[in-house]
């Protein structure tokens, strides 16, 4: 397979170190709408996902074209997510991603502001007294990866500021959030940095074949990609011709609440209870943003806030957080992501799925992950597409 332009690939012997692809010369000229004629991969969506994407993949040397249809980078469900990160995660899958991709939020030489964009505040993740070995098992692994301070409380009402309710909790003294936005304009500055471009307030209309690669017509132009990469969060339930995922996907409603404290509080981490999916992440020293999964399915992105949802959240996190009684309501924010409906055993560690054109995926739903495993699977993405345009170096 060629790409669009004669390129060679680079490829050294040190270990961690990725394919790349080297292309003396100016990128590919543009035409009258401002798009290039040809990118090697064109990347659909500039949330944080597909931030992540176009900035590995401009780091190993491909021309990247980012199309985003709303006016700014992180207009879907990435402006809404409230960025909670940590290394536990009971599915290996997205342990593994979650435990590098923290490495990444913590590392200041990562970022093109000189600074790491985590905010240490903590992390709990309660769960049933009888997960108690696993979570110790997992509190091993993560300080031997990390050179941290995870430790399991067992027998306690209380930790890190987090009301146990009768569970057990690992606690991640070094995770937190993030400020997704943030991280996804810093990443996206990179990859400009790398030659890559992005457009904004540009529709993807379809994708069809050229010449055995994608060819992407947009409402501004069209471009040739040697690659097509689908990162559109809860809008891949309803592709475009030529970027249907071939896994089953649905967008499923996303809410969350922030409360302010009125009351002096003491200080407390970020959470989620595995038991019944409760979470919670502090914002300032007067503000706690609280969340409950809100099963309502296929619903648009747009729709407005579910007010008795809004009562059930509260209720359900009374018992975690004993002070939400005497908060008052600050707004109600809903969205909706993409969720894969085939189960984690069934999915398996792929992050993307093959759709109905040759040479372009789609990234896997995220189901409510997205954040938190963005850098690792933008790398490992970035590899996958890197290997389809030169071919044999995988």
């Amino acid at each position: 397979m060629c790409l669009a332009r004669a390129h060679a690939l680079r490829r050294t012997g040190s270990r961690g170190q990725r394919a790349t692809v080297s292309r003396p010369g100016p990128p590919s000229s543009l035409d009258d709408s401002g798009l290039p004629a040809r990118a090697d991969v064109v990347v659909v969506g500039a949330g944080i996902l597909g931030a992540a994407v176009a900035h590995y993949l401009a780091q190993r040397g491909a021309s990247v074209l980012v199309l985003e249809q709303g006016a700014q980078a992180g207009s879907g469900a990435t402006g809404r997510s409230g960025g909670m990160v940590r290394a536990y995660d009971p599915d290996p899958s997205v342990a593994d991603l979650a435990l590098r991709s923290l490495a990444t939020y913590r590392n200041p030489d990562e970022w093109a502001r000189g600074a790491a964009p985590l905010h240490v505040v903590g992390a709990v993740t309660i769960a049933d007294p009888g997960r108690d070995q696993e979570l110790e098992a997992a509190a091993g692994q993560i300080n031997s990866a990390l050179g941290t301070a995870a430790h399991v409380v067992v027998g306690s009402g209380e930790a890190a500021g987090i009301g146990l309710a009768g569970g057990v909790a690992l606690v991640e003294p070094d995770a937190g959030w993030v400020q997704p936005s943030q991280v996804t304009e810093d990443w996206l500055h990179q990859a400009v940095g790398n030659r890559a471009r992005v457009r904004y307030g540009v529709r993807v209309l379809a994708i069809e074949e050229h010449r055995a690669r994608p060819r992407v017509l947009t409402d501004a132009g069209t471009v040739v990609a040697g690659a097509v990469v689908a990162a559109v969060g809860a809008w891949a339930a309803h592709p475009v011709p030529g970027m249907r995922p071939g896994a089953a996907v649905r967008s499923r409603s996303i809410q969350v609440s922030i409360v302010d404290r009125l009351q002096p509080t003491q200080p407390h981490a970020t959470f989620v209870d595995l038991r019944n999916g409760t979470y919670a992440k502090p914002i300032g020293s007067e503000q706690t943003l609280i969340g409950l999964p809100h099963l309502v399915w296929d619903s648009p992105f747009d729709a407005p806030p579910d007010p008795v949802h809004e009562q059930h959240t509260l209720r359900a996190l009374a018992a975690h957080l004993p002070w939400l009684g005497s908060t008052v309501h600050h707004r109600t924010v809903r969205a909706s992501d993409a969720f894969d409906l085939q189960s984690a055993a069934d999915r398996g560690p792929e992050l993307l799925s093959e759709t109905d054109t040759r040479h372009v995926w789609s990234v896997r739903g995220g189901n409510g992950v997205g954040v938190r495993v963005a850098p690792e699977a933008g790398r490992r993405i970035a590899d996958v597409v890197v290997a389809d345009l030169l071919p044999g170096v995988a």
